[in-house]
């Protein structure tokens, strides 16, 4: 949580903070910044406090987790998701069988991706890069019409490695792709 406090001013002034259990923790923006109208980061945790089910969660891909949801200003002109293929899904948010195009970032790391023909596919593609080296690891990103307009999955880099600023202004930049006029 200490690690996000750099980062978090880039979406608004301050946050409210909810745990749900002991290893998921909501943090909802208050006043968030443009192009933000809403704006929360979800911290999931493996389980670590139940060490008998820590082994079969970890087997089945679950890891510290960030997921950031919003509701832009201005509500994208497009749609389209990028999940990693190994990506664990919260339950309630299974994988969308529909996603049908492959693609590698260059960097090693793959995806599945699929969009509504109006996307900006190579800024997309882009970001997913940007974010890859900000972070341990992307396993979604998804721009949708309908709210939430924004969401993004991805496991944090070791805390003491660098600041939580260069991911969360990743993320700025991916809102701001996504509710430009230009977009779509």
């Amino acid at each position: 949580m200490a690690w996000l406090q750099d980062g978090l001013p880039l979406l608004g002034p301050r946050a409210t903070l909810r745990w749900f259990g002991s290893s998921v923790a909501k943090l909802s923006i208050v006043e968030p910044r443009a192009p933000f109208r809403e704006a929360e980061v979800m911290v999931v945790l493996e389980p670590r406090d139940l060490a008998a089910i820590w082994p079969v969660t970890r087997r089945r891909g679950r890891r510290d987790l960030l997921i950031v949801r919003a509701r832009l200003v201005r509500a994208p002109r497009f749609s389209a998701e990028m999940v990693a293929p190994d990506a664990w899904a919260p339950p309630g948010e299974e994988r969308d069988e529909t996603l049908v195009a492959r693609d590698a970032d260059g960097r090693g790391a793959s995806y599945e991706y699929r969009d509504d023909g109006r996307a900006p596919v190579e800024e997309m593609r882009r970001r997913w890069g940007v974010l890859h080296d900000r972070c341990a690891g992307v396993w979604r990103i998804g721009v949708h019409r309908t709210v939430p307009h924004l969401e993004v999955h991805v496991l944090p880099p070791d805390p003491g490695s660098m600041s939580s600023a260069p991911l969360f202004t990743a993320i700025l930049d991916l809102a701001e792709l996504a509710s430009s006029e230009r977009a779509g």
